[in-house]
């Protein structure tokens, strides 16, 4: 065996300094021997880890160690991790905006994040999205009023509250154009801000602007799905790997016994309804453009320069808020995000159970993150005593 820890003398064939850890399954510890076939598994206490996202504003200062307060998070944050009483999974959205960065230590950054979130990671957005949407269809074809539940294993590939290994694989990820995407992202941001004076002009409620959101949300989905059947029809079959397949999953439902008409009416009829409007992703989302919209209208953002450069990762930011925080316990992101996550109609700290952070709040961060410290049992330390000889 591959034995990771030597303890000391086995008890199977008695030779010294032979015995100790191997791995780690779930919340079983394996030992054994280098020598002989003798092992035993040890049972590890249960554990009930706090899921926190870290957004590549806190990531990048505790990288760049340039404000000493953010290293000091990163290594208490660290210790969490180490004692199993937090994960703080990457996202592919963590990697998408350090490739971006124009900077030659971006790749010892995506490093950083990898091994701060220790080999955990969500699930790419569109499959998160999707399962929302499928769940909230099922709901809406058996006409389900109870609320909707939220299932870790929508976001996360592994169960969180197994004890870690020692070693975890880290899989490389498909590149990526980041020029095409840099300029994309550009063009969004001084579009977005482009809307402004329009908004300024209207007197619109946030209940308003939020249901006008999730109205145009579900009109891109259609439209997506009438251009993907436009280039199929064509003989371009690349869209089927650029699409979400929102709606065409949808269709699958009761193809066999439904003709494609009643089953598009169907798929329409449910973007109209409420079971699309609380659709975790989409609610949050449509939520968060309603919020800036708002304060757009009272006043903020006047200088569209100035609002260029601070917004100009608004779409990471609501991208990467709407898809994980309903499955995070806590995030922490940056001053102008949470302004708008914070809105009182929005509802979203009591709505998800989870608690938003960013750098104006940060004695609230520290306070919370020396609780969950505190929560750490005899039991865990015992655990960890086994693990960490």
């Amino acid at each position: 065996m591959l034995v990771t820890r030597i303890i000391g003398k086995c008890p199977g064939c008695k030779r010294e300094n032979s015995f100790g850890n191997v791995n780690i399954n779930q919340n079983l510890l394996l030992r054994g021997c280098i020598h002989c076939d003798y092992s035993i598994q040890i049972p590890l206490p249960a554990l009930s880890k706090k899921i926190i996202y870290l957004d590549q504003f806190f990531l990048s200062h505790a990288f760049r160690e340039n404000l000493e307060q953010f290293v000091e998070a990163a290594n208490i944050i660290a210790e969490l991790a180490h004692a199993q009483l937090i994960i703080c999974p990457c996202s592919p959205i963590h990697k998408t905006e350090t490739l971006q960065w124009r900077h030659s230590q971006k790749e010892q950054l995506l490093e950083f994040i990898k091994k701060t979130s220790r080999g955990n990671e969500f699930n790419p957005e569109y499959r998160i999205k999707r399962a929302q949407i499928t769940n909230s269809f099922k709901r809406f074809l058996e006409n389900d009023e109870k609320v909707p539940s939220i299932s870790l294993r929508d976001a996360l590939p592994r169960e969180i509250n197994n004890w870690e290994d020692y070693f975890w694989i880290d899989v490389k990820g498909l590149p990526e154009d980041t020029e095409r995407i840099r300029k994309s992202k550009e063009d969004s941001v001084a579009q977005l801000v482009g809307l402004f004076q329009n908004w300024r002009t209207q007197n619109t409620t946030f209940e308003q602007d939020h249901q006008f959101e999730l109205i145009d949300g579900a009109k891109i989905y259609i439209q997506l799905y009438i251009e993907m059947a436009q280039r199929l029809a064509n003989g371009d079959f690349t869209t089927l790997l650029e699409s979400p397949m929102i709606v065409e999953t949808l269709l699958y439902f009761d193809k066999d016994e439904m003709d494609i008409q009643n089953r598009l009416n169907r798929v329409i009829g449910f973007f109209k309804s409420k079971y699309y409007y609380e659709v975790p992703c989409e609610y949050i989302s449509s939520g968060l453009f309603a919020a800036l919209k708002q304060k757009v209208k009272n006043g903020h953002y006047v200088n569209e320069e100035k609002a260029k450069k601070t917004l100009s990762g608004i779409f990471y930011d609501i991208s990467f808020i709407s898809t994980y925080a309903p499955y995070c316990d806590a995030m922490f992101i940056d001053n102008p995000m949470i302004d708008l996550v914070k809105e009182p109609k929005l509802n979203l700290e009591e709505r998800f159970n989870t608690k938003f952070f960013a750098r104006k709040t940060w004695n609230e961060f520290i306070d919370y993150l020396t609780k969950i410290k505190e929560q750490k049992s005899q039991e865990i330390d015992w655990g960890l005593s086994l693990v960490h000889v």
